[in-house]
């Protein structure tokens, strides 16, 4: 029987909501973008998340652990763009790159609006209201979030409605981190050949040719690419477990954003409907007019 619980801290920041049964324990934080920061599944520990302290709070802001990316996924070159003939700044909260980065819903508050929990699975849905207050960001919408546990998966559905009166560029993506203690004996596999060249500000340039083929053992390979795939899937397989997510979108083009942190004991690996850069490349870019809804879906296996 699976059971949903909430935790109250008193750094609200630091509030659960905790999934669990005699198999799953998950641990979702609302207030830092309903993110989910444990899945723990027949004793494994699947999510690289934070821990439940100050310290943790402090390594979120940098790592965005399993954040949700949205209106932007990853850069946006020093935080401007131009949209229907008017210019707008961002933020640049990646200060060295001077980029902003990672849309602004990762440190948002979400509310819980529903929960169901039975023999079979756990659903709860977490909601953002935005009154288009955002800097560089002006329109309003409303944001869903829904998790669906079951024993061995979890899917993902996140919609989004324009309840503003003008039209806006968007994107959404996910930034989980997967633990790997031995990342160089783990594999990576996708159906793809190519990927975007970078420029010093790791933004998006040309699109270039793999170096390698998937299936790739990691060995030693750094990666900080986003890669043009073939098919919205993605599979990662370590010494203690395997997973496999599906991603399907509305673009013409996948995009799989990868990075290795130089800890070696972690996976990023980031679905995506667009690519960096794409409020100024346009590569995948979504719009969304008044009063129009948008749905994305993340299924995961494992």
């Amino acid at each position: 029987m699976f059971k949903i619980t909430t935790t109250q801290k008193q750094n609200a920041l630091l509030n659960e909501v905790i999934i669990s049964n005699e198999k799953l324990n998950c641990s979702i934080y609302p207030n830092l973008g309903a993110s989910i920061q444990k899945l723990n599944a027949n004793g494994i520990e699947i999510i690289d998340g934070i821990t439940n302290d100050e310290k943790g709070l402090e390594l979120y802001k940098t790592k965005f652990n399993a954040s949700f990316l949205f209106p932007s996924p990853n850069r946006i070159a020093d935080g401007k763009y131009s949209f229907n003939n008017v210019d707008y700044q961002l933020e640049c909260n990646e200060t060295g790159l001077n980029n902003s980065l990672h849309g602004h819903i990762y440190n948002k508050p979400f509310k819980i609006t529903k929960t169901e929990a039975s023999e079979n699975k756990a659903i709860v849905t977490f909601s953002y209201t935005n009154n288009g207050t955002i800097i560089g960001f002006p329109f309003k919408y409303e944001l869903d979030i829904t998790y669906t546990f079951l024993n061995n998966s979890l899917k993902l559905d996140i919609k989004v409605k324009n309840t503003g009166a003008k039209e806006f560029p968007f994107g959404i993506g996910w930034h989980p981190y997967f633990n790997a203690k031995k990342i160089a004996l783990s594999k990576l596999i996708f159906e793809g050949d190519k990927k975007y060249a970078l420029d010093k500000q790791m933004i998006p340039q040309q699109e270039i040719q793999l170096p390698f083929k998937t299936p790739l053992i990691l060995g030693d390979t750094f990666l900080d690419d986003c890669f043009l795939i073939d098919k919205p899937n993605a599979i990662f397989e370590c010494e203690d477990y395997k997973i496999e997510m599906d991603f399907n979108s509305e673009t013409e083009k996948s995009y799989l954003q990868v990075y290795t942190p130089d800890t070696r004991d972690c996976i990023a690996i980031e679905p995506m409907t667009c690519a960096p850069n794409s409020f100024n490349n346009k590569n995948g870019l979504l719009t969304l007019k008044p009063e129009e809804t948008y749905s994305w879906q993340i299924n995961m296996k494992f």
